[in-house]
């Protein structure tokens, strides 16, 4: 890179010190591909009216520059450029000295994230895939948006699952999804239940719990460093489940506290929590919805599952904000089923994920105790796009084309 590049550059894309001018709060984004665009879309939407949201790249950018008003911020995409950086020179050229501008791109190397934020002075580099959660955590705050309370960034990454209804297969999804994450980041991964009273997930994994979550769960003097030894079972290296299985005649007295502790020292030994709570979720558990990095609600296509996921829309927009929210349609082509238009017209929109009907081998992985993915491998296909969006990689295995027709809106 030369000198006269990085000044050019720092002239017209200063840091983070430098105000706006007396102009409107307007956030352009040109961004080239369906997953980022699906990205910014959901996680810019408190912006309002002061996000608009263009097919093109930073040469589009260049040719935007040069016929209208600039906008406050701008981001802007690299991906597939030949010469980057010469186009950024190209951009510094017509981009006024308020303009902050944030570019994504496809390189993650962390000596270009340098150059473009130390050297060229770019406001914040993402390389692709872009996933809502860094939008509303990454760009959002440094646009000016709103922030919510979010769990410790540097603890393990918190989803929270659950079902519009019972009976609609969440806790089958929450397990293999767990699965998925754990092979695709090569991270450590723990699966709570905390339905303490009837929960799935052990008997469909095989395994038989002891009472160590109900009890740290009513008493939060209870989570200590033992308390992983006592009430967790390792499915995997890599894998553990905390789940309880009281019987319906007893009386679990939950406490936030216990909640609040559970997933603090989860957060504190694991890369990802997948905690799978009950709906409407008892008052002491709603600390876990509002700590969730995203809130997954599984639906299936009927009446009954449309009501409440609507009513659980509103409860996490209430704690957490409608941004963390996953819309995950299980079994969308079962017999008898609403029609998807229906379906999209009552979401606002069509489903985050869509899984069809899997066959027969969904019901014989759990008589069996298996995870789901080792008898019906098309599931992992289905499952690539909520990897993709929790875990911020494009698993192996996922079609691009079928990513395109998922996340195209």
């Amino acid at each position: 890179m030369t000198a006269e590049r990085g000044s050019l550059a720092r002239a017209a894309m200063p840091q983070e010190s430098v105000t706006s001018l007396d102009i409107g709060r307007r956030v352009v984004a040109l961004v080239d591909d369906d997953l980022t665009v699906a990205a910014l879309r959901v996680g810019l939407a408190s912006l309002g009216g002061d996000f608009e949201l263009v097919r093109g790249n930073v040469h589009d950018a260049i040719r935007m520059f040069e016929k209208e008003m600039p906008p406050q911020a701008l981001i802007v995409d690299i991906a597939g450029v030949e010469n980057p950086l010469a186009a950024l020179d190209d951009l510094a050229r017509v981009c006024p000295p308020y303009v902050r501008v944030f570019v994504i791109g496809e390189t993650a190397d962390i000596s270009f994230y340098r150059l473009l934020v130390r050297d060229i002075g770019v406001s914040e580099y993402l390389a692709k895939p872009v996933t809502r959660d860094a939008v509303f955590s990454v760009l959002l705050p440094r646009l000016g948006g709103v922030t919510t309370e979010q769990s410790d960034r540097r603890g393990g990454h918190l989803v929270v699952i659950c079902g519009a209804r019972g009976g609609v297969g969440t806790s089958s999804i929450a397990l293999n999804l767990a699965y998925e994450i754990m092979t695709s980041v090569k991270g450590h991964v723990a699966l709570l239940d905390l339905h303490v009273q009837g929960g799935e997930i052990a008997l469909m994994a095989g395994a038989r719990p002891g009472p160590g979550l109900r009890t740290a769960l009513e008493d939060a003097t209870r989570v200590d460093s033992l308390f992983l030894e006592r009430a967790s079972i390792a499915l995997e290296p890599r894998l553990r489940l905390i789940a309880s299985e009281d019987a319906f005649g007893t009386r679990p007295t939950i406490t936030e506290a216990g909640v609040t502790g559970v997933i603090g020292l989860l957060q504190a030994k694991f890369n990802f929590i997948i905690a799978d709570i009950p709906m409407p979720p008892p008052p002491a558990m709603m600390r876990a919805v509002a700590l969730a990095r995203q809130v997954v609600t599984v639906l299936t296509p009927d009446v009954a599952s449309l009501r409440d996921t609507q009513n659980i829309r509103q409860v996490v927009a209430d704690v957490a904000g409608a941004d963390r929210m996953i819309s995950v349609l299980n079994r969308a082509d079962m017999k008898g089923g609403i029609e998807r238009t229906l379906i999209d017209k009552a979401l606002g929109g069509a489903p985050d994920v869509s899984i069809p009907e899997l066959g027969r081998g969904m019901l014989e992985a759990i008589n069996l105790g298996i995870p789901a993915i080792n008898r019906v491998p098309s599931l992992r296909r289905h499952l690539a796009p909520l990897v993709r969006e929790i875990a911020g990689i494009k698993p192996p295995s996922a079609d691009p084309s079928w990513w395109r027709r998922m996340f195209g809106r």
